[in-house]
Order: C-alpha cells, then structure tokens, then sequence
C-alpha cells in the first residue's frame, strides 16, 4: 500500500493502519482507510474448492490478513481453513474465485486465484503509463466479465475499461467533467452504471482532502454520461447535502434500487467536513437525469449526528454508519474509539432503524452480502472477533451466524 509521502506497505500492514481503531487494545494515531473488494459472482469454476463465501479478515494481534472460506454463513461446522494473503495493493474486483489488484508499487493490474492451499498471482496487466488515484476513484461493472473504472488524477477525470477474462484494456480516455478553478479539487468522488448511463456524483474542496481541515462545498454535483460513448449529455446539482461518497473503491456509499440511484451526501471528509449540513440520502432519477426533488432521506442532522457509507443489503434496504458527534473530539477519534453505530435504512419509506449491535468505530470496508430472502452483516466485537449476523427481510429479526477471529472487512461469494 502507498499513502502520500510514504514508502511502499505490505497489505498487512495496510490493513493494520486502516484497522487499528477495531483493535482489542488502544493502539496510537490511526492513518489509513480499508483496502477496496468490490463483490460479484460471475463464471470461474470454483467446484474443487468446496466452499461458497470468503471472509477476509484481519489479525491484529498477528498483524496478518486472512482469507477464510465457509460453505455457510451460519453453521460452524462448514467453516474451512484460512489461508494468509498478501495482496500488495487495493483489491478494485473479485470474481468467482478470483481477486482483481491493482498494485501500485509494481504498477500493474494483477489477477489472483484463490486455491484449494492458498493465493496465487495468475496474470498481469501492465498500468506503467495509466493515470490512477485509489482516493478519488470507483468502480462499476459493465457487465460479468468486464469492469468500468473512473478516477480523477491531476485534476482531470480519466476512465479505464478492462476485459477480467481476457485480463486486457478494452479502452480508456478522458471524462469531460465541468472543469473548476485551479484552487479547487474534486472530493467526494463516486459513479453508478444503469441503462447505458453513467452517472457521477462529486463535489469540491480547496486544499488537499487528506488534510482534513477545509470544508467542502455546500452542493453536491452530478454529470451524466452516454454509454457506451461516454459523451458528456447532462449536468446537474443539489445543495440538500454534499460530498456524494465515503472513498467510493474502500466502502460503498451508493446504490441502485429499480434502476435508480440512491446516493449518501455526508458532511465531508470528518472533521474537515461542512459542520450542520446534513447527511441525506438522495435519489437520482434516471429517466430525467436529475436529482428527484421529492426525495429527501435525511439521515442526521449534521449537528448532533454525522452518516457515512450505504451497505446495500437487497430490496430497497441499506445499512449505514452513524456517528455521534459528542464523541468526536479530533480526527483519530473516528476510527480509534467505538463512536458509531450501524442503522437499517428503508429506502423505499424512508425509515430508519436502529441495530440492537454494539458500538464501533468507524471503519470503511465492504463487510455485508445479501441473497433471495436475507442480508448478512459483520459486527466487530470488542473480544477481539466478529460476529456475522443474518437478518431476515420478510419478518425484520437478526440471527447468530459464523464467529470469525478478527476484524472482518469483506465478505464475498466465491461461487455462484
């Protein structure tokens, strides 16, 4: 892993920054943010691995990540063995038993295969000459085999289109994005794929994001694009709340819902965010390319509550991360202490409810699944494990699933 004026880390110690608030013990400053997998089930064989989801989870007290596989999110009994991983750099996509890499230290594009006795690298795209930012990028699926990534880099928006089977470059390119002044950065980047669509949500900061300190803008942005063409066709913009995402390639902060979008606009980047703005849900529609003005799903206030992530657990629901800002006293607070809870959205009627789940901190990972009937939630506990749940759509209860050791940060399905 590469964080700004830093030398290269291995995925464990990667991990360690991004998780260090989920430890047992208090460690010191936290610094970093989850490492990116995005989950998908498309057409890799995985029948001579027996098992259906991979945990990745990670050991503090080892200072090591693992994979483990499980035939069932619910029974113990079909709990298989972990393997360690060293992915060096962010995981942007995973298919079936494969795991999609782009490492920034080898400046490529790598394909890992999960095997029966471990992980190992299968092929390789070279990306020496290909703008990227893992900040300020995201990641939509074009359709099972392909991927559509969109990145802002120098101050521009780049696209890169890529071929997960033939494991090539179909294309890439500009996105023509309304340019800004030169003070100005994009922040708060993130992008949804739906009907030959592409829609990109942003908003603008002055300074560096990492800094912290400067409030973004009040407004939340909206560009809309043709596909496959990628012509710029609409733009639009909405000041009921800002900063459209978390870090789009670490945590989900959008979703679509009968092919519309559902988007989070937080109050920007923690405490260098737009203090009593509110953190809502907006809906864009499609059809008219616009920010639906009936649609306002408020989630907190900004004052008293801060929202951040959208955890799509399947038929218009949503999980979400809310904070309690008189926990927060400086930055580290966020993701050293327990200050956030996970609340269940209903998109649909805009109702909000409370998981009876202990309190965490505040981490950014993809740590939910979803199928027919049930969503599957990881809860980080403070005995060091983490607990999967599975809640019940049709009649709201939550039941005990698998115990994991460690701090749990994607869940995926290795098969269909």
């Amino acid at each position: 892993m590469n964080f700004p004026g830093s030398k290269y880390l291995s995925f464990p110690d990667f991990i360690r920054l991004c998780l260090q608030g989920l430890k047992p013990r208090r460690l010191g400053i936290l610094i970093g943010f989850a490492a990116l997998l995005f989950l998908s089930a498309c057409q890799y064989s995985t029948k001579d691995l027996g098992y259906n989801y991979g945990l990745l989870s990670y050991d503090s007290l080892e200072n090591k990540a693992y994979l483990t596989k499980v035939g069932s999110l619910m029974n113990a009994q079909e709990t298989g063995p972990s393997t360690e991983v060293n992915f060096n750099g962010f995981i942007l996509a995973q298919k079936d038993s494969r795991y999609f890499v782009m490492d920034r230290e080898q400046k490529a594009f790598i394909a890992y295969q999960v095997e029966e006795k471990g992980i190992r690298a299968v092929a390789k795209i070279s990306m020496k000459d290909i703008p990227w930012e893992p900040y300020m990028s995201w990641v939509n699926w074009v359709n099972p085999h392909t991927i559509l990534i969109g990145t802002v880099n120098h101050h521009k928006f780049n696209y890169l289109e890529i071929d997960l089977d033939a494991m090539k470059i179909n294309r890439q390119g500009p996105l023509n994005i309304p340019e800004t002044a030169a003070e100005n950065n994009y922040v708060g980047v993130s992008g949804q794929l739906v009907d030959h669509k592409l829609f990109v949500s942003y908003t603008f900061q002055k300074g560096m994001m990492r800094e912290h300190i400067v409030p973004c803008d009040d407004t939340m942005y909206m560009a809309q694009f043709s596909y496959p063409e990628l012509e710029l066709q609409n733009t639009t913009k909405d000041d009921r709340t800002t900063w459209p995402g978390s870090y789009a390639i670490l945590a989900p902060n959008s979703l679509v819902y009968q092919d519309h979008i559902y988007v989070l606009g937080q109050p920007g980047g923690r405490t260098g965010n737009r203090k009593g703005k509110p953190s809502s849900i907006l809906k864009i529609d499609t059809k008219k390319n616009i920010f639906d003005p009936s649609y306002n799903f408020q989630i907190a206030d900004g004052t008293n509550e801060e929202a951040y992530t959208l955890q799509n657990l399947g038929d218009g629901l949503a999980l979400t991360s809310v904070v309690a800002l008189d926990k927060v006293h400086s930055f580290e607070n966020y993701m050293i202490n327990r200050v956030a809870n996970f609340v269940l959205l209903d998109l649909k009627n805009q109702k909000k409810t409370k998981l009876d789940f202990p309190d965490v901190p505040l981490d950014w990972s993809f740590n939910t699944i979803w199928d027919d009937d049930f969503a599957y939630i990881s809860v980080y506990q403070q005995d060091g494990n983490s607990q999967i749940w599975q809640y019940n759509r049709k009649d709201a209860t939550l039941k005990k699933g698998v115990l994991i050791k460690g701090a749990i940060f994607r869940i995926n399905r290795l098969k269909n």
